[in-house]
């Protein structure tokens, strides 16, 4: 086929010439675009001519009529339309762009469709962030309320085993301390697992004695085991070493959660905490953790499942627990930078598992290092050799009734108490304190607040009055904030009656 051949042939195809007279009557016609005949009206070719008769009486200069869908006997054609003025009347141009149309609105659907989804993504992430932040605002507040009457009942607790009982009474008080323990973990779980999520939680290496914190392990999960008719074993390869530098506490929330999950799915048989040796180059050492049971097992299909939150084997009724523990235990190996390893066989046991890198302290500076730390413990008792005054601000009736009687047992302070921050300022002007005990959140004013004013005091060293804030926020952030507002110390809620006095005798001594 010539050039010229494939020219007409285009032509005839995609372009269509066709002269009509003033009434719309065919003249000539060239093209099939269009099924029209010499003589016939346009509007017989497709009713849309009908729509042009005001173009053709009011024609002084060509028109373009663009992306015109017709329907011809079934056959769907998208075309662009000139109408040009002639010598009898008008001549219309009519080019078939179906190819291209369609292309281009393919192209423009799938632009559209991926600036929609994109928008979508925007919308969700929106969506994620927005329940995440409530998420995270609500556990801060459900800790917060939480933490004031925990702290009550944990101090009465022990307020009254401290107190005449007869055999009956102990095992109650006893039965109430353990739940006021497992209330407090799972309060400690929550609120890491929140922290995890919002990215907030830091880790905290410290140096720390390994072999006693397993001894402790040891003696707690032998007694809980005990009490089902288990047995339990620890394990522990010579070679590891008695000090190390890593973050004691997530360490042993780990240890603890995995423990605690072994005994609660564990009817008979054994429980097996083993810590093996794996390398050591320069000061660092990688350990191996192994925690091992005889219980139920987990089916392959549920392996992944048991890490996620709230997830559980069982129904709730079955058995007792929030979920939380693997998917904690999961988000803290994640931050030191280890994965948690699970082999199981449903109806022999499990075996949860995980390596863990940790500094080991050089020769000459780990022994100066435990000589300052014991040096530090024995200023702390030296220092209780006389009565201190003592500032104790708390609007919490319940709290502050277990404060006053927390100190007041030692007999080494004279308290002045207070409900309403307002007064604070007032006092200590006015009375020489050897301390402030302030809880943050108080009525007309907070204690962080106060703790700024109180350190620009120009007079009477107020300004280097020791200040521990006591607070039901317990998140990084807050006690970071704190800090800088010029607090010595900071203790969240609920706490020991022995980290309370460690604090404030600390304060006073420095």
């Amino acid at each position: 086929m010539t050039p010229e051949q494939y020219q007409k042939r285009f032509i005839e195809k995609h372009l269509q010439f066709i002269e009509l007279d003033t009434a719309g009557s065919v003249l000539q016609n060239t093209g099939r675009i269009l099924p029209i005949q010499k003589g016939q009206n346009i509007s017989e070719a497709h009713p849309f001519f009908e729509s042009l008769e005001p173009v053709f009486t009011a024609l002084d200069a060509p028109q373009s009529l663009h992306c015109v869908n017709l329907d011809l006997e079934g056959r769907e054609v998208i075309v662009d339309i000139q109408v040009h003025p002639a010598d009898k009347g008008f001549m219309l141009l009519v080019q078939d762009l179906t190819s291209h149309y369609t292309g281009y609105q393919a192209v423009a659907q799938e632009r559209n469709e991926s600036i929609i989804q994109e928008e979508l993504i925007v919308l969700k992430n929106a969506e994620l962030e927005e329940r995440e932040r409530f998420k995270n605002l609500f556990i801060q507040n459900f800790s917060h309320e939480l933490r004031n009457p925990l702290m009550s009942s944990m101090a009465i607790t022990r307020i009254l085993s401290e107190s005449p009982l007869n055999t009956e009474q102990q095992h109650l008080i006893e039965a109430l301390r353990e739940t006021n323990t497992h209330l407090k973990l799972m309060l400690e779980d929550t609120l890491s697992l929140s922290m995890i999520a919002s990215g907030k939680l830091e880790l905290k290496p410290v140096l720390f004695d390994l072999k006693k914190m397993l001894d402790v392990l040891s003696i707690t999960y032998k007694t809980k085991a005990v009490s089902k008719g288990l047995d339990f074993e620890l394990s522990s390869h010579e070679r590891v070493p008695q000090w190390v530098e890593a973050d004691r506490k997530r360490l042993f929330q780990v240890l603890t959660n995995l423990l605690d999950n072994a005994v609660k799915f564990t009817e008979q048989g054994k429980i097996t905490l083993e810590v093996g040796f794996n390398q050591q180059y320069a000061n660092k050492v990688n350990l191996h953790f192994s925690v091992t049971d005889t219980g139920k097992g987990i089916p392959e299909a549920k392996k992944n499942t048991v890490f996620e939150t709230y997830s559980q084997l069982t129904s709730p009724e079955k058995e007792q627990g929030t979920g939380l523990g693997l998917a904690l235990v999961k988000g803290l190996l994640t931050l030191m930078d280890s994965e948690i390893q699970l082999q199981s066989t449903v109806g022999k046991g499990s075996v949860f598992s995980f390596d863990l890198e940790v500094k080991v302290p050089v020769e000459s500076g780990w022994k100066a290092t435990l000589e300052k730390d014991a040096d530090s413990i024995r200023q702390k008792t030296t220092v209780r050799g006389r009565k201190y005054r003592v500032l104790l601000v708390e609007d919490d009736e319940r709290v502050l009734t277990v404060l006053f009687k927390m100190l007041m047992e030692t007999g080494q302070f004279y308290l002045d108490v207070l409900s309403d921050g307002a007064q604070v300022l007032e006092q200590v002007i006015e009375n020489p304190y050897d301390l402030i005990l302030m809880d943050i959140n108080l009525p007309n004013t907070r204690g962080d607040q106060l703790t700024r004013i109180i350190r620009e005091f120009p007079f009477k060293n107020v300004e280097r009055l020791p200040i521990i804030g006591i607070t039901a926020f317990a998140y990084e952030d807050h006690l970071k904030a704190y800090k800088a507002s010029g607090m010595n110390a900071v203790i969240p809620k609920p706490f020991e009656k022995e980290e309370l006095l460690d604090t404030i005798f600390s304060c006073l001594k420095s």
